[in-house]
């Protein structure tokens, strides 16, 4: 699946059950004390993006992005 940040789009992976709940045990042990290096988090874990490649983004596009993919992966499938 894909999502969009300004003009660029994004790979995120499928998670496993198991891999969304370390994802969501991460966002939900912070509390109301979000770091930065969550958002950080968040995009190793939902995408193949390189140390490197998130270093060269924008705080506001990092934060963005990992937005989008926490919605995302947390989105309802369909069933089929």
């Amino acid at each position: 699946m894909k999502v969009k940040v300004g003009k660029k789009e994004y790979e995120i992976k499928d998670l496993n059950l198991q891999e969304r709940c370390d994802l969501n045990d991460m966002l939900i042990d912070t509390g109301d004390k979000v770091s930065f290096s969550i958002w950080v988090g968040v995009l190793r874990s939902t995408t193949d993006l390189t140390d490197d490649q998130i270093n060269d983004m924008e705080t506001s596009e990092i934060i963005g992005l990992a937005s989008k993919c926490i919605d995302a992966v947390n989105k309802k499938k369909d069933l089929k």
